[in-house]
C-alpha cells in the first residue's frame, strides 16, 4: 500500500507540473498577442510614434509652404525647395520642371507637396536609400544631410563647409583578403584593407606612387610613424563606415592670393570664393588639419583616397556616360569636357575669373555669364559652373592642382599633385594624372581638396 501510495503521489505530481507548464504556456501566448498581435500594445505604440512623426514632419513643411508665397499669394516653387533643404533628414527634392507636385523623403517618410500646396506624409517610415555597407556618418553640428549615392550627398559642417559622401563599400568584392569581419586592426590587417582598395581602384593608380613618408617639409608630419598613424586611422574610418567625406569644393579663401609671400588664411569649403594657391603640400596639410569638425580629422587626401575618388565616379557618376567604359575614359584619357583645362570652351554665370592670379586686381565679376574661350588659361573662383561637377563634387578636373599625400618616384620633388590645372590638357592630365612638386611661379595653379574621416 506504501509502494501505491508512492507511486500516486508521484503521478499526481507529474499531472500538476504538466498543467501548470500548460497554463504558463496559455499565458505567455496571451501576452504576446497582447504585445505583438494584430492592435497589440507594441503595434500600438509603433502606430503612434509614426503618427506623430508625420504630424510633426507635415507641421515643419508647411511653415516651409507658408514662408514660400509671394506678395501676390503665388507659391514660389525654388524658394520653396531652399525652405525644404533647411529642414534636418530630407533626401532629394523631386519637380517637374520648377513646378508642383514635388516629392522628396524626410527622415524615411514620403512626403508630397500637391499643386494646391497641399502637404501629405505617406505611410510607415520607409527603409533608408543607404545600404548598410555605407554609412555616412554626421560630425556634430552638421546641419544636413541632402541627396544621395545616385546624385550624390552633401552634408553641410556646423563652419558651413561642404562635404561629399565617397562611397567605398564594404563587400566581399572590394575586401578579397581583408574580409569583412575585422575587429582588432593589426598591422596584418591595414595592410590587407590597404591591398584590397589599391586592388579595387587599380585602375586609376600609377606605378610608383605610393602612400609612404619622405620628409616633414615635404609632407609636414614628423616622421614616418605619425604618417603612418594617421593612414591607418583613415583606413579604418573607410572600412567602417563604407567610405568617407571630400570637400565638395576645392578649398578655398576669401582673399585671393597672388603669390607665395602673402600670409595664410583663413580655409573655406564654400562656393564662389578664391582657390586657396600659392601653397606647399606642408603648408596645405596643415590649413585641412584646421577643418577638422564634430569630432572628424580633417587632412590632404592620400593618393588611395583619391583613386577611390575616381572609382566612386567611374560607379555612380552617369554624367560622363551611360557605361562605365565611357565614364572610365572621361575620368583616364580625356577630361577636357567637364574640367576647367586650356583645351575647354564653356560659360560660367556665377563667381569671378582671371587671367592672371599672381596680379592683385585682375580677377573679373562673370556678370551674366563669361564665356572662356578655348586655348585660354583662366582660373575660376569655386564652382562657377555645373558644367565643371560630377556626383555634387566641383572641379575635381582642371581649376588648380590638388596636393595629396602620395609620395612620386622624383626622390628630391616627392610631392603629388592630382587632377591638373587651367593651364592643363584635359586630353593628356586627366584626373588620375600625378606631377611632381611644382616649383616657383607654378604653384599660382597648385591647390588642394581636403578629406574628413
Amino acid at each position: 500500500m506504501k509502494k501505491g501510495k508512492k507511486a500516486l503521489d508521484k503521478g499526481i505530481t507529474l499531472i500538476a507540473l504538466m498543467i501548470t507548464i500548460i497554463v504558463l504556456l496559455i499565458l505567455a501566448g496571451v501576452s504576446i498577442a497582447t504585445l505583438m498581435g494584430e492592435g497589440g500594445i507594441l503595434g500600438k505604440a509603433t502606430t503612434a510614434k509614426n503618427e506623430t512623426n508625420q504630424a510633426n514632419i507635415k507641421e515643419q513643411v508647411q511653415l516651409a509652404v507658408m514662408g514660400s508665397y509671394d506678395e501676390q499669394e503665388i507659391l514660389n516653387v525654388e524658394e520653396l525647395k531652399e525652405e525644404l533643404a533647411k529642414i534636418e533628414k530630407i533626401g532629394t527634392i523631386t519637380d517637374t520642371n520648377g513646378k508642383l507636385p514635388i516629392t522628396t523623403v524626410i527622415n524615411g517618410y514620403k512626403v508630397i507637396i500637391d499643386e494646391k500646396g497641399k502637404v501629405t506624409v505617406e505611410g510607415e517610415k520607409e527603409e533608408s536609400p543607404i545600404p548598410e555597407e555605407t554609412n555616412p556618418f554626421l560630425p556634430e553640428g552638421a546641419q544636413k544631410i541632402e541627396g544621395d549615392l545616385e546624385t550624390g550627398i552633401v552634408m553641410t559642417d556646423k563652419n558651413g563647409n561642404e562635404w561629399v559622401w565617397i562611397e567605398v563599400p564594404k563587400r566581399e568584392e572590394v575586401y578579397q583578403t581583408a574580409g569583412l569581419g575585422i575587429k582588432d586592426f593589426t598591422e596584418e590587417e591595414y595592410t590587407k584593407i590597404e591591398t584590397d582598395l589599391q586592388t579595387y581602384a587599380s585602375a586609376y593608380r600609377k606605378s610608383g606612387y605610393t602612400d609612404t613618408f619622405y620628409s616633414r617639409d615635404q609632407h609636414g608630419f614628423p616622421n614616418a610613424i605619425e604618417y603612418n598613424n594617421h593612414k591607418q586611422s583613415m583606413l579604418k574610418s573607410v572600412y567602417e563606415n563604407g567610405g568617407f567625406y571630400i570637400g565638395r569644393y576645392e578649398a578655398g579663401t576669401t582673399t585671393p592670393r597672388h603669390g607665395k609671400e602673402y600670409n595664410l588664411t583663413t580655409v573655406v569649403i564654400q562656393q564662389n570664393v578664391y582657390p586657396y594657391n600659392f601653397i606647399t603640400c606642408a603648408q596645405a596639410q596643415a590649413k585641412s588639419k584646421e577643418l577638422a569638425t564634430g569630432g572628424k580629422t580633417s587632412s590632404l587626401m592620400f593618393g588611395i583616397q583619391w583613386d577611390l575618388v575616381l572609382k566612386y565616379i567611374e560607379e555612380k557618376g552617369r554624367k560622363l556616360g551611360e557605361t562605365k567604359e565611357e565614364r572610365q575614359n572621361k575620368l583616364k584619357i580625356n577630361s577636357s569636357d567637364w574640367g576647367n583645362y586650356g583645351d575647354a570652351e564653356f560659360t560660367i554665370t556665377r563667381g569671378k575669373y582671371t587671367t592672371a592670379p599672381e596680379r592683385v586686381g585682375s580677377w573679373t565679376e562673370a556678370g551674366h555669364g563669361y564665356v572662356k574661350p578655348i586655348f585660354s588659361s583662366v582660373l575660376l573662383t569655386t564652382g562657377g559652373t555645373e558644367r565643371n561637377s560630377v556626383l555634387e563634387i566641383y572641379d575635381l578636373v582642371g581649376n588648380v592642382w590638388e596636393w595629396s599625400l602620395e609620395k612620386t618616384p622624383n626622390t628630391s620633388k616627392s610631392c603629388s599633385v592630382r587632377g591638373a590645372s587651367f593651364g592643363s590638357s584635359g586630353s593628356t592630365d586627366s584626373a588620375p594624372c600625378r606631377s611632381d612638386n611644382p616649383t616657383g611661379d607654378g604653384f599660382r595653379s597648385v591647390g588642394f581638396r581636403p578629406t574628413l574621416w
